[in-house]
């Protein structure tokens, strides 16, 4: 690897690992271990188990939203597409700023031979559908929460100005989507390492274009649906009864803070959004961070430990035929 490629990798990690300590401290500075073991005493673990299961279920989903996107671009198992997808979230939620996205490229790169740029491309397509749904709901939720009720909730400026710069994003990536495909670097005259690239990323984008679009929006809204059911169980394991809407929109500021490349499973970011919505809707910050950091530890967790098995078990399968006769006799020079 370019000396200067692991550089720069190590300078976003620490970055990241900085932006992380600093929510965390914004998250923490008012609240004193009272408050902690006030929101614990409440724990349910019927309904964390629920939420767990759900979170597994959606990652099943996402495996198989994967799996459609990867197969319009060559033959890709099933299962190996399931392979790729844990072991690159186990990477998300082991390293920082999301470094575990280039590793989730790079592993689909050697096991499905396919080029890394096309593997950044459907996992572009992925978060640029996560995203539009997500920006979707939270913006009738907020409706919903603001206007529906006998005491609207008035957000602070900063939540505001998150969403509008969120929702502006996502449509400059969605109108990126719409016209990649038509720019031809060629004419501008760069060099053709950098055309050729660009268009292994457009390829890899315009493969939900390829007679799979309204199965990969149906499972797109499938994960938030079922997102939104584990982040209502994981809250209710500590006696919060949170609306529908109040759910979503906390599912969704909690998703768009995890855009900023901070510590390893979005640690500091996803308390401090947290604990910020649950004091908006009359709950305790304790309440916020403790919810956060449960869904972190069991439901990223799990994920987590089944994305290690996957790479050890594929490290140990590479030893075993290594070390089969016939392998080494094939390898011995004649």
């Amino acid at each position: 690897m370019n000396p200067l490629s692991v550089a720069r990798r190590v300078a976003l990690g620490i970055a990241g690992l900085a932006l992380g300590a600093l929510f965390l401290y914004l998250a923490l500075r008012n609240i004193d271990r009272q408050d902690f073991e006030a929101v614990l005493q409440r724990f349910d673990r019927s309904w964390l188990a629920a939420g767990v299961a759900v979170f597994m279920a959606s990652i099943a989903l996402r495996c198989l939203r994967w799996g459609i996107l990867l197969r319009t671009n060559g033959a890709v198992k099933w299962r190996h597409a399931a392979e790729v997808l844990l072991a690159g979230y186990a990477a998300n939620y082991l390293l920082p700023a999301r470094l575990g996205e280039v590793f989730r490229a790079d592993y689909a790169m050697r096991l499905f031979h396919i080029n890394r740029f096309t593997a950044l491309g459907t996992i572009f397509v992925e978060r640029l559908c996560d995203g539009v749904i997500l920006i979707c709901a939270l913006w009738t939720c907020l409706g919903i929460l603001s206007f529906g009720g006998s005491n609207p909730i008035v957000y602070p400026s900063w939540a505001i100005a998150s969403v509008i710069t969120a929702s502006a994003m996502f449509g400059l990536a969605m109108l990126f989507a719409l016209l990649s495909d038509r720019v031809d670097l060629r004419r501008l005259g760069l060099p053709d390492f950098i055309v050729e690239r660009w268009g292994r990323l457009t390829h890899g984008i315009s493969s939900v274009a390829r007679g799979h679009l309204a199965t990969i929006i149906l499972c797109s809204i499938g994960i938030v649906i079922l997102e939104v059911i584990m982040l209502t169980c994981v809250a209710r394991a500590f006696a919060a009864a949170l609306s529908i809407p109040q759910v979503v929109v906390m599912l969704v500021l909690g998703s768009l803070s995890t855009l900023i490349p901070t510590a390893p499973g979005f640690l500091g970011t996803l308390q401090f959004v947290f604990a910020q919505v649950f004091a908006w809707f009359g709950y305790p910050e304790s309440m916020g961070v403790v919810v956060s950091t449960t869904m972190q530890v069991f439901c990223f967790g799990g994920v987590t430990i089944l994305g290690v098995l996957v790479l050890l078990s594929r490290s140990g399968l590479a030893v075993v035929t290594a070390l089969r006769p016939d392998a080494k006799n094939a390898s011995r020079p004649e």
